[in-house]
C-alpha cells in the first residue's frame, strides 16, 4: 500500500511539490512552494501565467543539462499580459 506522500503526483516534472520558490507577478512578490502555484493564486489567469513560467523553467533546466550549460535557477517571462518571475530558493 502506498503512503499518502507517495500517492501525490508532482505538478512539474523535475521539481518536488515542496520546492521553495520566490515568485512575482506584475510587481507583486511572494514566497511559497511549487504546490502553491496550483492551489493558491489570486485569479485563474495569474495561476496560468505562474504555472507556464514554472514549466518553462523546468524545460530550460532540462535543455541546459543536455547542452552542458549551467542550470538556470530562475526565469522571467510575459504570459497573456502578465509579467512573471520565478526563482528557486536554497533549501
Amino acid at each position: 500500500m502506498l503512503s499518502k506522500k507517495e500517492k501525490q503526483m508532482r505538478h512539474v516534472s523535475g521539481f518536488s511539490n515542496n520546492t521553495k520558490i520566490r515568485y512575482m507577478i506584475n510587481g507583486f512578490g511572494m514566497y511559497g512552494t511549487v504546490n502553491d502555484l496550483y492551489t493558491k493564486t489570486a485569479t485563474v489567469t495569474h495561476g496560468r501565467a505562474l504555472r507556464h513560467a514554472m514549466e518553462h523553467l523546468a524545460f530550460i533546466r532540462r535543455v541546459s543539462s543536455l547542452r552542458g550549460d549551467e542550470r538556470p535557477v530562475g526565469v522571467s517571462i510575459t504570459h497573456e499580459g502578465h509579467q512573471v518571475q520565478i526563482d528557486l530558493m536554497a533549501n
